[in-house]
């Protein structure tokens, strides 16, 4: 039996916040959709950065969001498409440019990549 848990979501775009609840066996953005709320996404697989968050409180859980670095998961970032919620939520939708910066821009734009690329990290 899953528990359901209450997600606050601000989305910076709008400067809206959504309060959806969500099961813990559901992933947030579909939960989210199906209460009516439109936030951003594009792949909804968890490779692309369209629908990152940052967790303000609270603990998700996102085995499947291979299109954040595990450095970037510890920090705080989530993709809401592929996560869980495990407690009440509070987060915050974040820039796409900015968190694949985050992720990439040291890898790109200065001639050769010299190391692995921060998904390949663990």
């Amino acid at each position: 039996m899953s528990a359901d848990y209450l997600v606050e979501i601000l989305d910076r775009a709008t400067n809206t916040t959504y309060k959806v609840q969500v099961p813990s066996d559901r992933y947030i953005l579909h939960s989210a959709e199906n209460q009516g709320v439109k936030l951003p996404f594009a792949c909804r697989n968890g490779a692309c950065t369209t629908c990152a968050v940052r967790v303000v409180t609270g603990e998700i859980y996102q085995p499947e969001a291979m299109g954040l670095s595990i450095a970037l998961q510890a920090e705080g970032y989530a993709l809401l498409c592929v996560s869980y919620p495990r407690s009440d939520l509070q987060v915050e939708t974040q820039d796409e440019d900015e968190v694949y910066e985050l992720q990439f821009g040291r890898y790109f734009g200065r001639g050769k990549v010299r190391f692995g690329l921060p998904l390949d990290e663990e």
